[in-house]
């Protein structure tokens, strides 16, 4: 890896690791109060393709994938979080092939950029703002 890419850290053990620094990372609720809750009428988290298009695309050393629990906001169900570059980009409803492909498209065009790029049609009316301190995107609905 090229420089800044990686860091000495001193664990609490007194032994450094030389750890990555990724530029961003994919947080995504399958196994939340609501996200992928079939059974209680969601829609299926397609868990296993976001991992395959994370191999695939090479991401594992650039975005982390962390495919986990409650992330909030559970109205909004089968959220996702990208933080990209100080970014924070939330995603609801990715519940379909297409939506999963479209992100991960999304995700490696703004890594190709070196910056965030506003959501394709495919992802903009799926785009939310979780936080205060973020501007919320234009609304548009699905």
């Amino acid at each position: 890896m090229h420089a800044g890419r990686r860091t000495i850290v001193v664990r609490s053990d007194g032994r450094p690791v030389n750890v990555a620094r990724p530029r961003g990372q994919l947080f995504v609720c399958a196994t939340g109060c609501c996200c992928g809750r079939t059974a209680d009428g969601f829609a299926a988290v397609p868990t296993e393709l976001y991992h395959h298009e994370w191999e695939r695309r090479r991401l594992r050393d650039v975005v982390h994938l962390t495919i986990g629990g409650c992330l909030g906001p559970c109205a909004l169900a089968n959220v996702v979080l990208l933080l990209l570059d100080g970014q924070a980009l939330w995603f609801h409803s990715i519940d379909s092939e297409a939506l999963v492909l479209a992100l991960y498209d999304h995700t490696e065009a703004m890594l190709e950029a070196s910056g965030c790029l506003p959501a394709p049609p495919a992802l903009a009316p799926y785009q939310f703002s979780a936080f205060a301190w973020q501007a919320p995107p234009a609304v548009s609905a699905p």
